[in-house]
């Protein structure tokens, strides 16, 4: 979750006051950076009990000891920790992944010093929101938010406390460049969910037959899912125009006042940045605060100086699971995107062909939201699912095709390897997980027992890591997608 520096008291009056600050940082310094949310727990206990507020300060602060730069940052529940890469250019990409493994595993082994534990599955599939609530980090934003929920909060605070995920950002180059992969990412984010998704079959500690994650998101309404001007915006600057309005006017359940404390409004009450120009508060911060709690997935946030002075802002492909292999999936995939343009314009044809065409936003709307419908709902088919006009599976197989042929994935032939296998076998993460953790049982003993040396490799997919177990089940041969 994004960090909001409560100094800025500039008056915002109109959206000519923040636009500079949406116009790109050009061809030359675009670059792309990796966050990733690992929740952490006691093997040794006898239910898992999860990093405490204690041992969540300490871990950290020996993380950011140990690699310096405060890389390790807080997020609502004390049971996770976010890690943040170094930004950098396309043809640095290598330094942004080495560097991401680098912080997770020093991390990891920091909480393994305490006796803690990395999960296995990218939420805790045994723990409730309830559960995780109960261990609010004591910090002002987290506890005005979800100190606790407001009544009409409790499905936003689930979400923040169930979900954990990879975020990959690009600096955009200019508008334009923004808004055709955001929309792009967009299209995309129904596949993206299914074949990076890395949960157990249960979510809150009750079998579940969907994605667990997309589940979480969809009840963040208005903040969340796709925003309608994805559908309309003819050109990158009428989207941020729109973008810059929902700002705006979003339902704000917390502010900042002029002393810089945040105040938290009662339940069923709200009230909006404009709303906010009647107290004198329509301020920097505020404004910055409330495009901050908007979380669509692929969301538009800002840039920051070494002084936290927004000065510019980037895009977020906010719908990646964590796993062995997801952070950095993702980043070569949607850096591929950005600066690829030969595979772009490939995955736009193939996207075309599954009846998403681009070139007409507005008819993308009743096929993508029916995408999204049925991935959520998935019932434990992964990718034997529609997508658009044929099936995901085969959408998969035509992709893994693409990305053979990207010159800029070229440079990462063994990192990609677990999305190629995925997308040609359709064993995605989850899906293997599915078949050996059919119970709760089992996926709470695996959690305790395995070796988490396993993530000091992030070349390889649940399939990979679980080959021997597979080749048991002729159902689960490399050449099969289980159709």
């Amino acid at each position: 979750m994004s960090e909001v520096n409560a100094a800025d008291t500039r008056p915002i009056e109109s959206i000519d006051d923040v636009y500079d600050t949406y116009a790109g940082v050009g061809i030359d310094n675009a670059r792309a950076g990796i966050e990733t949310e690992l929740a952490f727990f006691d093997p040794a206990s006898p239910d898992l009990k999860t990093m405490t507020v204690c041992q969540n300060k300490v871990v950290k602060n020996a993380a950011n000891a140990a690699c310096g730069n405060d890389f390790i940052r807080n997020e609502p529940t004390s049971e996770m920790l976010e890690v943040g890469s170094v930004a950098d250019k396309p043809e640095n990409l290598g330094i942004v992944l080495r560097d991401t493994q680098k912080r997770i595993e020093c991390l990891t082994q920091k909480a393994a010093d305490i006796g803690l534990k990395r999960s296995y599955f990218q939420h805790l599939p045994d723990k409730t929101a309830q559960d995780l609530l109960a261990n609010l980090m004591d910090v002002d934003r987290y506890q005005a938010f979800f100190g606790p929920p407001r009544d009409d909060m409790q499905a936003v605070a689930a979400y923040f406390s169930v979900c954990k995920s990879n975020q990959v950002s690009v600096s955009y180059k200019n508008p334009d460049h923004m808004l055709e992969n955001v929309r792009r990412l967009y299209v995309l984010a129904p596949f993206l969910f299914t074949v990076l998704d890395n949960g157990a079959p249960f979510n809150e500690g009750q079998r579940f037959s969907g994605n667990p994650g997309m589940h979480h998101r969809a009840a963040l309404l208005g903040r969340g899912g796709v925003p309608p001007y994805v559908y309309t915006a003819k050109s990158g600057e009428e989207y941020l125009n729109n973008h810059i309005d929902h700002v705006m006017n979003n339902p704000l359940f917390v502010y900042y006042d002029e002393t810089g404390k945040m105040i938290r409004i009662p339940t069923g009450e709200w009230i909006t940045f404009n709303e906010l120009k009647e107290k004198g508060l329509n301020t920097a911060t505020n404004y910055y605060f409330s495009e901050s709690i908007l979380w669509p997935d692929v969301k538009i946030a800002a840039l920051k100086d070494a002084n936290e002075k927004v000065i510019d802002h980037r895009y977020e492909a906010r719908m990646i699971g964590v796993g062995m292999h997801q952070h950095q999936t993702a980043a070569i995939l949607i850096a591929a995107l950005a600066f690829d343009p030969t595979f772009a314009r490939g995955v736009d044809r193939l996207l075309a062909k599954h009846g998403f065409n681009q070139a007409q936003p507005e008819a993308l709307k009743e096929p993508l939201e029916k995408a999204y419908k049925v991935a959520r709902e998935h019932d434990l088919q992964f990718m034997d699912i529609r997508y658009g006009s044929r099936s995901m599976h085969e959408f998969a197989l035509a992709f893994a095709d693409l990305i053979e042929k990207s010159y800029f994935i070229a440079s990462y032939d063994a990192e990609i390897t677990p999305l190629l296998g995925i997308c040609r076998t359709g064993l995605t993460d989850s899906k293997v997980n599915a078949y050996l953790f059919d119970t709760l049982e089992k996926a709470v003993t695996f959690q305790r027992e395995y070796d988490a040396a396993i993530f000091e490799n992030p070349l390889q997919s649940a399939q990979m890591l679980f080959e021997k177990e597979l080749a048991k089940n002729p159902a689960f041969s490399t050449s099969s997608s289980l159709l």
